[in-house]
């Protein structure tokens, strides 16, 4: 889970570098070069909306992992409730059996 974390994080570091790198390009180009802003400003269009789509499945799959974990904790819980729930009756049946 924390690979997946730390991935998350390396992708956000390159996609604010994209973006940075781009905003300060079209900041700094001279007047003249109109088309060279509107291509950049294309490009960082199309980076964000890759960015929604990776964020979408990202959220996607971590609600998938998240009823994973839910139905591991679930189990475990029955386990130690059926597990807790037999030791109890064996002590009963313990005391009842020296009365």
């Amino acid at each position: 889970m924390s690979g997946e974390t730390r991935s998350g994080g390396f992708f956000s570091g390159v996609l604010l570098g994209v973006l940075i790198g781009a905003t300060l390009t079209i900041a700094l180009a001279p007047e003249g070069s109109d088309d060279l802003r509107e291509t950049l400003r294309g490009k960082a269009r199309e980076a964000s909306g890759r960015a929604r789509d990776v964020a979408a499945d990202l959220a996607e799959r971590a609600v998938v992992l998240a009823g994973d974990v839910k139905a591991g904790v679930d189990e475990l819980y029955q386990r130690g409730r059926s597990m807790v729930d037999e030791a109890t009756m064996d002590g009963l049946d313990g005391v009842a059996g020296k009365e």
